[in-house]
């Protein structure tokens, strides 16, 4: 499973449902705070272990987002832990925050098609890791052959 957390002001609820809506269907799990963590449930913890889990972390970046204290501890989560972080910005002009401020971002402000490269973006990795899951599940299985192989040569010996 491919695992994607939004970071974002409640003010751009707009932007994260077309990006969520652009990932129905995909075999990507999309964690927004706003609709997957329910009623009574500890939001900082389930942010937390969102970002910890996450396989990409994507930032909708506004003046919004810039004034959210959520949002600055979520980049700054992500950035330790050495997330892969992918900014959308939304805001004209707005410069992405410290750590972060290198990043190539696509910007949302002026092009229509960004979400639609957010989505493509987001499922190179899904596919990548997809991959690598089969490879490795092939080399345990190359693995547990040989180890058959020994087991009946061992068993032959006596």
């Amino acid at each position: 499973m491919f695992k994607v957390f939004v970071s974002y002001s409640t003010h751009d609820l707009k932007n994260v449902a077309e990006l969520q809506q652009s990932l129905i269907g995909t075999g990507v799990e999309v964690f927004v705070a706003e609709h997957s963590v329910r009623p009574s449930e500890h939001l900082s913890e389930k942010i937390s272990s969102a970002i910890a889990a996450c396989d990409l972390f994507v930032l909708l970046w506004s003046a919004n987002a810039k004034a959210s204290e959520w949002v600055s501890q979520e980049i700054g989560k992500a950035h330790s832990l050495n997330k892969k972080i992918l900014p959308l910005v939304l805001t004209e002009g707005l410069t992405l925050p410290g750590f972060i401020a290198g990043l190539k971002y696509l910007a949302v402000y002026n092009d229509s098609g960004a979400i639609q490269q957010a989505r493509n973006i987001v499922l190179e990795g899904f596919h990548a890791k997809r991959t690598e899951i089969e490879k490795q599940k092939q080399s345990e299985a190359v693995a547990l052959l040989g180890l058959g192989a020994f087991f009946l040569w061992a068993f032959s010996q006596k």
